[in-house]
């Protein structure tokens, strides 16, 4: 890799014809062959699969332990089944099950249990055959397991079934899980708490995250502070950003022969952007220093690609390892998420080490060109030693290196402790903000 970046520096206008070849041919690839995104996941070989193949074959309808989603309610007086109740749920539950994407909503508040949708397939939740090899005491705890209200009669909860695809999928539209929450929000009072928890509505109604964009007005902001030129402040950032497309492309292309989520680009789009980010500034500030000392551009720049460059280079090797070790799980649904982050980063560190090589030996000094006012012009510095108090403190460590590495040793070992009481597990909806949807859902029923 080091030879590809000082290739970039010495033939820039080959290195850069070179690049936008890739940068066409792997956009057009994407936009032609790029694969769909789903959301399928399934976790083989544990017990929660192991549980629900026994239930399936048994003749248990396990289609409301999957894909579903449910309404809870409790009044602050009354029951949960008791008329005032009914005034106000039953016109929630008939909005719901005229959702194109509801195929069934349970009603515990209709006197013979009638459900509410087109699609509504009777059958109990457990064959007579399973109900048989139970004990008594088995089975009274399975009919509480399984009861729409609970024993005191001040919760109760309906169960929403969704249509499915051709594959058989659960199928919701955005919209529709948007409707849902909406109604549910609306009727929740002091004198009636109604929630609503499923996974399919766990980002419903949320606005699209704004996180990038807000972070890389920031990276824009830092970089004038600290270089005072808006061309070198921006070359990071379009270097970045090409390579983020590049891999945006690859995530599509990955989708192909994996399954991969639909919040893959936009997972890998957050690590892609950070990492291009800080990889471009590597080698650029590196690249700065050399200019600001007198240091002839192409020179500069092989000093770069041969110093900050390495760093890149082993960083972003780094990174694709860690990311592809999800791998070790045997999850589908992380295997894709990985891989597709893997490209990401695998295309913003060549952006960072063959684009940003060949723009810089190109522009040379006009690099720290539309300076502010504190920026500094090159050869500023000729004379001076490089580098200041980090230089002076690095050198320092290098001449006794043993007793900062005991210190550096120590400090992290203190800092692990924690990981011995750490405790793993699914996250849950106790942990969502109070007053939602999924929350008072969660409180209601536990």
């Amino acid at each position: 890799m080091p030879g590809l970046s000082t290739w970039a520096v010495r033939r820039p206008i080959v290195a850069l014809i070179a690049w936008f070849v890739v940068l066409i041919a792997v956009v057009g690839l994407g936009a032609t062959l790029g694969g769909q995104l789903n959301d399928k996941f399934e976790l083989p070989d544990t017990e929660s699969k192991v549980a629900t193949d026994l239930l399936s074959s048994s003749g248990t309808d396990t289609s409301r332990l999957d894909g579903g989603a449910t309404i809870v309610w409790s009044p602050a007086a009354g029951t949960a089944v008791d008329e005032a109740t009914a005034a106000q749920i039953v016109p929630l539950l008939t909005k719901v099950a005229a959702l194109s994407s509801v195929a069934c909503i349970t009603n515990p508040l209709d006197p013979q249990g009638k459900p509410l949708g087109t699609d509504c397939q009777g059958g109990a939740a457990v064959s007579p055959e399973a109900l048989k090899a139970l004990t008594p005491e088995e089975q009274q705890t399975l009919a509480q397991s399984f009861a729409a209200v609970s024993p005191d009669g001040k919760v109760a909860y309906s169960t929403i079934t969704f249509t499915t695809d051709a594959n058989g999928d659960v199928s919701v539209s955005n919209a529709d899980a948007k409707a849902i929450l909406d109604e549910v929000t609306a009727l929740n009072t002091d004198a009636l708490s109604v929630g609503a928890q499923g996974s399919i509505l766990e980002f419903a109604g949320q606005e699209p995250p704004k996180s990038e964009a807000v972070g890389l007005i920031f990276a824009i902001i830092i970089l004038l502070v600290a270089f005072g030129s808006l061309v070198a402040a921006g070359m990071p950032i379009v270097v970045a950003l090409v390579g983020l497309t590049m891999g945006q492309m690859g995530v599509l292309l990955v989708a192909n022969f994996m399954d991969v989520a639909t919040f893959a680009p936009t997972l890998a789009a957050m690590i892609g952007l950070g990492v291009g980010i800080d990889y471009a500034l590597f080698v650029m500030n590196r690249y700065r220093q050399g200019l600001l000392h007198g240091h002839e551009p192409k020179q500069a720049a092989i000093e770069a690609v041969q110093t900050a460059g390495r760093a890149v280079l082993f960083a972003g090797t780094t990174v694709i390892i860690a990311l592809l070790g999800l791998f070790v799980m045997r999850i589908s649904f992380f295997n894709g998420l990985s891989l597709a982050a893997a490209v990401t980063v695998l295309f913003v560190m060549l952006s960072a080490l063959w684009f940003l090589p060949a723009l810089l030996s190109l522009l040379g000094n006009k690099a720290l060109s539309l300076r502010l006012p504190w920026g500094k012009k090159p050869g500023s510095m000729a004379g001076h030693p490089e580098g200041k108090a980090w230089a002076h403190y690095g050198r320092l460590l290098q001449k006794r290196p043993l007793i900062p590495a005991l210190i550096a040793l120590a400090v992290v070992v203190v800092l692990a402790i924690p990981m011995f009481s750490l405790r793993q597990g699914f996250a849950d909806d106790s942990g969502k903000p109070v007053g939602s949807p999924s929350r008072i859902a969660y409180d209601l029923r536990a």
